[in-house]
């Protein structure tokens, strides 16, 4: 797997594009303005400029990687750091072109084999050294649930389509909530290394077209090209932001505005001193403007990104003449020059320390925590130059050579990664096993004294249920029968479970908090011969309020469309009764309590005009934890999972005035809390059963086992006396 040149660190002696040695650098050289003008740059220089060596870009990748790991680092105020990845976009388009451009100068053709060895040789190295060490780091300390999908992310890294993975598991909403993966930020490499493969060949054919007029076609080719893709990130970063934010060809527009840049390198060297200033420190504002004004609630990439990626296309296309007072200035200072440097190593090693040392301590990192994780993340990049990348850099070896040591390396990552997912650790509990013990028919009382025992326990049971290993995979067969839908799916399905030839029928309506109580509406349903109709949707509630999702970075409109059409189909079906259940945590910080309690009773209302009968399943506590995680790290102390009840409410008084608002509607109700939580605890096991399936949602066994509890609504669905208590 090679890495791109947006990283790249350049020999002691320049940017270093070329095949032979390189020029000692000019770091400052003063042109007489007349001489500037009369004076034509040498073809194989034509897109630096006047100057062998860029100080300009250095310092630029420097801005660049400041911006993404003070971003990581949760620094406050530094809400958009990630558009420091465009601005390396932008310099790794100008420098991949220049230097095919100028290979061509040189000699007349490009050598595609010797390109790509190139590319192995300088860049491989290191990315396999953090690939290696985050793989072994993540099997000694990781997080146990993360291990395989670790794994499988390093094998995605070294066939180039990690960034295809993440998109994927971005519009998943059983993937979304999980931890982040230690090799999430490959998704770059992987667009730039997509890059890399497709243009050199595309310029190679240009070149045989069109060999007087090269530089006119490619500039042609390079025009439509980013006017597609910049067309589709506009569109994609709309409909399907996880796409938008990974793919090759919402991106390209970027890489290829820098490419644009290396061709009209040498009428850049022309333009006028005072333009240079204007372009220079225009370019840079942009930048650092967007990277403190934009958030993660910014749509992105879309038209957010030209403020970054043109910010970055001033700066280099100002660099190419010099002149007095740029923000070269700046750029060229000694401590810019050592960051950029040595950026791609901090590129590589920042983003493994966030994620694994915090799991290896078991706790949240503050910012300022976070922040030391940089600085040794900057200690490794150093130690990497100087060890790794340096050395293997003036290595001079065939290009075979180089081919086969690229497929040894990468061959190696997949190796180790497959080690990894054929020794994975086992989950089984040391504890006795648990006995299972039936509910009587709506008894909360017996709950209760299952709770209170489990409060008490501590190891973990070897008969655990569902066992740890298949935590990842337990999720209510809606979602695999497609009657769950995902975050960009509207289209409703004739879901019926239960008895299907049953006389009555009940709906389950609501988002993924409503779905997770199907195993026990579905065994209750098919003892009490009721058809059960399910609709749900992710992070999507029945409320009549408009969600901004933060996975899609836009308003969730999918949502809206969604919950009208489950309206009209159930007005239209008349069920014997409607259950419906959301979590209050979806609309976040961005509504209070009281309008979010009745937003909510605005749609039941709806319903019950038509009349149908509605009960309403007030939300779950929330552990404050991922609970598997949890119970696979403590196997024989089980009781430090046990969450303190009055710390299971993300937001204060929301579920009350929840409670307090039904009731005053004259809404039924039902209080799952009794189920789940003593007056001061919530265990993490009850009955030899996981009660949690990850920080939010109840397990599928945990709600079967409910079953008792839930048959009631089949009964008598408009009482009172349904609530838990």
């Amino acid at each position: 797997m090679s890495i791109p040149a947006a990283f790249r660190v350049p020999p002691a002696g320049g940017v270093g594009w070329g095949p032979g040695p390189t020029p000692a650098p000019v770091l400052h050289r003063r042109v007489p303005q007349k001489a500037k003008a009369a004076r034509a740059p040498r073809p194989a220089a034509a897109v630096l400029g006047l100057r062998e060596f860029r100080p300009d870009i250095q310092g630029l990748r420097a801005v660049a990687v400041l911006l993404v790991v003070l971003y990581h680092a949760e620094l406050p105020g530094v809400t958009g750091g990630y558009v420091g990845v465009d601005v390396f976009f932008v310099i790794s388009g100008f420098l991949i072109n220049g230097g095919l451009l100028r290979e061509l100068a040189r000699g007349g053709r490009i050598r595609l084999g010797a390109f790509y060895a190139g590319r192995i040789r300088r860049l491989l190295p290191p990315a396999a050294l953090v690939l290696v060490v985050t793989l072994v780091v993540a099997r000694l300390w990781g997080s146990i649930f993360q291990l395989a999908d670790t794994a499988w992310a390093a094998v995605f890294t070294a066939i180039y389509a990690i960034n295809y993975r993440l998109a994927a598991e971005g519009v998943n909403y059983q993937q979304a909530g999980g931890p982040e993966s230690p090799l999430q930020h490959f998704w770059s490499l992987a667009v730039e290394e997509q890059f890399y493969f497709l243009w050199p060949v595309l310029v190679v054919l240009c070149g045989l077209a069109a060999r007087r007029r090269l530089r006119v076609l490619l500039a042609c080719v390079l025009v439509v090209v980013c006017a597609a893709s910049l067309n589709w990130s506009i569109v994609e970063t709309a409909a399907n932001a996880p796409l938008a934010y990974f793919s090759l060809h919402t991106r390209a527009w970027e890489l290829g505005l820098g490419a644009l840049l290396a061709v009209a390198g040498a009428r850049l060297v022309a333009i006028p001193g005072w333009a240079a200033v204007v372009l220079s420190w225009a370019g840079l504002g942009a930048i650092l403007w967007s990277g403190f004004a934009y958030s993660n609630e910014t749509p992105f990439p879309g038209t957010a990104a030209l403020v970054p990626v043109l910010g970055a296309a001033a700066v280099i296309a100002a660099g190419c003449r010099t002149a007095a007072g740029t923000a070269e200035v700046v750029l060229r200072r000694r401590p810019m020059q050592g960051i950029g440097r040595v950026s791609y190593g901090w590129y590589l090693w920042h983003w493994p320390l966030v994620v694994l040392v915090p799991v290896m301590y078991g706790r949240r990192f503050e910012w300022w925590e976070k922040a030391e994780l940089m600085v040794l993340g900057l200690w490794l990049a150093v130690l990497t130059y100087w060890v790794v990348e340096s050395p293997v850099r003036f290595r001079r070896l065939r290009v075979s050579i180089w081919m086969r040591t690229g497929a040894v390396l990468s061959t190696a990552v997949g190796s180790i990664a497959a080690l990894i997912l054929a020794t994975l650790p086992s989950l089984v509990g040391g504890g006795a096993a648990a006995p299972t013990l039936a509910l009587p028919e709506a008894d909360t009382s017996a709950v209760q004294d299952a709770i209170a025992a489990a409060t008490v326990a501590t190891s973990v049971p070897s008969n655990l249920t569902p066992p740890l290993a298949d935590v990842p995979t337990d999720h209510p067969r809606t979602s695999e029968d497609g009657c769950h839908l995902g975050y960009l799916e509207t289209e409703l399905k004739p879901c019926i479970y239960g008895d299907p030839e049953g006389s009555r029928t009940m709906v389950l309506a609501g988002d993924s908090h409503a779905q997770q109580w199907f195993p026990a509406l579905h065994s209750a349903a098919k003892q009490k011969n009721w058809r059960l109709v399910t609709w749900t949707k992710a992070a999507c509630p029945l409320a009549a309020y408009d969600v901004e999702s933060s996975v899609l970075r836009r308003p969730y409109t999918e949502c809206s469309q969604w919950r009208e059409k489950v309206v009209g189909r159930i007005t239209d079906l008349r069920p014997d009764a409607v259950v419906i259940g959301q979590s209050d945590s979806v609309p976040g910080s961005t509504v209070n309590n009281m309008r979010w309690a009745e937003d909510t009773v605005v749609t039941i209302r709806r319903l019950q005009a038509q009349p149908i009968r509605v009960v309403y399943i007030l939300d779950t506590p929330y552990p404050g934890r991922n609970m598997p995680e949890c119970v696979a790290n403590n196997l024989d102390d089980v009781g430090a999972c046990t969450a303190e009840r009055r710390l299971v409410w993300p937001y204060q008084g929301r579920h009350e005035t929840m409670a307090e608002t039904l009731s005053a509607a004259g809404v039924t109700a039902v209080e799952p809390t009794p189920w789940f939580c003593t007056i001061e605890d919530c265990p993490a096991i009850v009955n030899g059963i996981l009660v949690y399936r990850d920080e939010s949602h109840i397990s599928t066994a945990y709600s079967a086992w409910l079953t008792p509890m839930m048959a009631p609504l089949f009964d008598s669905v408009g009482e009172q006396s349904l609530a838990g208590g």
